[in-house]
């Protein structure tokens, strides 16, 4: 920038975003959302770069999945239209359950049949039945 006749050089350092992740003119954030919201969908909060913005959430959505906002991002260096806002679901997985929420749960999980593995609490009989221990 001239200023008579010597030019001064300023240099801008940004802040790290505490909630932003930058690529180019696209821009990353993280929503978290329920175990009950990640298995039947609804809608969630999230900021946005100009705006708070009301999210659907799709039923069965997985973790780590991305919801892209076209437009929602940076404006671009050629000055020609915005980047893209992609919002990473997680899903908040609770540390402590209610008896309720446990009896549901392990209900839940004896109807399961895609498990690789075991669930604590649910085991299958030499039959090929599940039966719940404690």
């Amino acid at each position: 920038m001239p200023v008579g006749k010597k030019e001064i050089f300023i240099t801008f350092r940004v802040q790290k975003s505490p909630v932003f992740r930058r690529e180019g003119a696209d821009i990353h954030s993280d929503l978290y959302v329920s175990v009950a919201q990640a298995i039947l969908g609804g809608t969630a909060r999230t900021q946005g770069l100009y705006e708070t913005l009301n999210l659907s959430i799709p039923a069965g959505v997985q973790a780590d999945q991305r919801i892209r906002l076209s437009g929602k991002g940076i404006a671009r260096v050629s000055g020609y239209g915005f980047g893209d806002h992609y919002v990473h679901v997680k899903v908040k997985i609770p540390k402590t359950l209610t008896d309720r929420q446990k009896s549901l749960l392990m209900n839940y999980a004896e109807d399961e049949t895609e498990v690789e593995g075991t669930v604590n609490g649910v085991t299958n009989t030499s039959t090929g039945k599940r039966s719940s221990w404690n």
